[in-house]
């Protein structure tokens, strides 16, 4: 199979009014073959069941409302029950917007009518209620507060064969009349771990959310979404019983909505910062020096990074000199880390970057890390001219060091581990026989643990040693090896000391043992130089 063959573009079908752009993942561009979109005939309903499907079968008006602007889209559904219940596509009334920049918009409020025999003289509009939203199966339950006597019956999908008659029914690229388009039933079909009944009716943007219907007119699916690839059209439903199962469960099984970047922008919100969406969950924060941080939730982690360019130095040996200084330049940071990420022929990339824990984080702590960050960016910079910048001391949140120290070993007993007490510091042994220390430097909670010297015998293999080592923080979720002014290499972390708590401590040290004993590991114990 040649490569453009196995491309495909998943479409989910929502008819977006001009300022929505519809949810598409474009892996390729592809030509379509005409003959591909000609489905296989199927028998004629009788004018009695089409009546049906035109009474039950209704078009979905949905408006959202941001703080900027109003817009809206259209969809398909269809009636269930006499009660005025009605089932669609979760993202057809979904409150997420995608923006032109690729960002996420979260609509403050959203309206959404049903409306029966559009573009019709029957027409009737009425408002609707969502119920309950899955987005995990993509599907919505609506009420609307009229007594429906014409409704769909739920067919069992699992019993209707391949080849098997169909009709997708719905009004496609937001017609007001409705379409009911002739088929076959494809396939019963697993893809990307969900179950899916395959049609090939003609089915396009706003069919998402109508019935596709057997011939005595039961549902035997939902419309959700079509695969474009190379000369065809692949059509999914969402089959009957899936929607069935999913009926008959509680609406406090649902999943929360999966709104990109939720997490993060609830802290931002937290916070007076000016901040750009830049999209897949990602927050963009401007300073006046010209640097912007980033931030978004990686896993669990809030992470903050601002990008600093490809190691500096064009051949191996002046870009081991530069990670030497990148290594020195994380011993004076408050906070963070210079980290490099191999992107293969694209090259070594460096960035500054701070993780914690999003159940640690707070809008407080996102503000000071993104400030700490956008500093470092401008003091690598002067780094870079040679410059030489001083520590950042003011960037250090200060306070009382006895005072700290008191409360970092009170947090140190709730956490329940073993330690020593020293002049200003903290000695917790660990079972990889790596000991970890803890104190107050400047307001922050300073937890390390030296490895040694510098591995290498000369400066160029050292070099190539710290390309490596700037490699490893990349990975590491939690701290950064650094050189001190003796060239000897140390794992150090360093928190605020208003936001670190016993949990965090106990996985920041747990996290320093592992590290060291990963390095050891791989280089061995080095003499120290100081």
């Amino acid at each position: 199979m040649n490569n453009a063959a196995r491309v495909a573009v998943a479409v989910r079908s929502r008819r977006l009014l001009p300022s929505v752009i519809v949810l598409m993942a474009v892996v390729g561009i592809l030509q379509i073959s005409p003959m591909a979109l000609a489905p296989v005939d199927a028998q004629a309903l009788s004018a009695e069941l089409v009546g049906k499907i035109k009474d039950a079968v209704v078009l979905i008006d949905v408006t959202l409302q941001t703080p900027e602007y109003e817009t809206g889209a259209t969809g398909s559904g269809f009636v269930i029950s006499p009660q005025g219940e009605i089932v669609t596509n979760a993202h057809v009334v979904s409150i997420l917007i995608e923006d032109d920049f690729g960002g996420t918009v979260v609509a403050d409020d959203r309206s959404v009518q049903v409306v029966f025999h559009p573009g019709t003289a029957q027409e009737r509009s009425y408002p609707a209620q969502v119920l309950r939203e899955n987005h995990d199966f993509d599907l919505a339950l609506l009420k609307i507060e009229i007594d429906t006597p014409v409704y769909l019956d739920l067919a069992d999908s699992d019993a209707v064969p391949e080849t098997a008659p169909i009709y997708a029914c719905g009004h496609p690229l937001g017609l007001r009349e409705i379409s009911i388009r002739t088929g076959t039933l494809t396939a019963h079909r697993t893809w990307e771990g969900r179950r899916y009944v395959e049609h090939d009716a003609s089915a396009e943007e706003g069919n998402s959310g109508g019935p596709v219907v057997t011939g005595q007119a039961q549902v035997v699916g939902v419309h959700t979404l079509t695969l474009v690839s190379s000369g065809m059209l692949t059509k999914f439903a969402i089959p009957s019983n899936v929607v069935s199962d999913w009926l008959a469960t509680p609406a406090s099984d649902d999943p929360a909505i999966p709104i990109p970047g939720k997490a993060v922008r609830e802290l931002l919100a937290q916070t007076d910062l000016i901040y750009e969406e830049e999209g897949e969950g990602t927050f963009g924060i401007p300073y006046d020096n010209g640097a912007t941080v980033h931030v978004h939730q990686y896993d669990d982690f809030l992470r903050l990074y601002s990008p600093l360019g490809e190691l500096p130095g064009g051949h191996l040996l002046l870009q081991g000199y530069a990670a030497l200084e990148a290594l020195r330049f994380n011993y004076t940071d408050p906070v963070g880390r210079i980290s490099l990420y191999d992107k293969g022929e694209e090259g070594l990339l460096l960035y500054w970057e701070c993780q914690a824990p999003m159940s640690m984080a707070s809008g407080e702590y996102l503000k000071t890390i993104a400030l700490v960050g956008a500093n470092q960016v401008a003091r690598w910079e002067e780094t870079l001219a040679g410059e030489m910048p001083g520590e950042p001391t003011d960037l250090y949140p200060g306070g009382d060091a006895d005072a700290l120290l008191a409360r970092l070993r009170g947090q140190i007993e709730a956490a329940g581990l073993q330690f020593e007490e020293g002049e200003g510091y903290l000695k917790l042994p660990y079972d990889n026989d790596v000991l970890v220390f803890a104190q107050i430097y400047r307001g922050v909670v300073y937890t390390h643990s030296y490895t040694g010297g510098m591995p290498g015998e000369t400066s160029v293999e050292q070099g190539q040693i710290a390309v490596e080592l700037l490699k490893r923080n990349w990975d590491d979720p939690f701290g950064r090896l650094s050189l001190d002014s003796d060239n000897d290499l140390v794992w150090e972390s360093q928190v605020p000391s208003d936001f670190l708590t016993p949990d965090y401590f106990s996985i920041i040290g747990a996290t320093a043992a592992a590290q060291v004993g990963s390095f050891l590991e791989d280089y061995g114990q080095i003499p120290f130089n100081g």
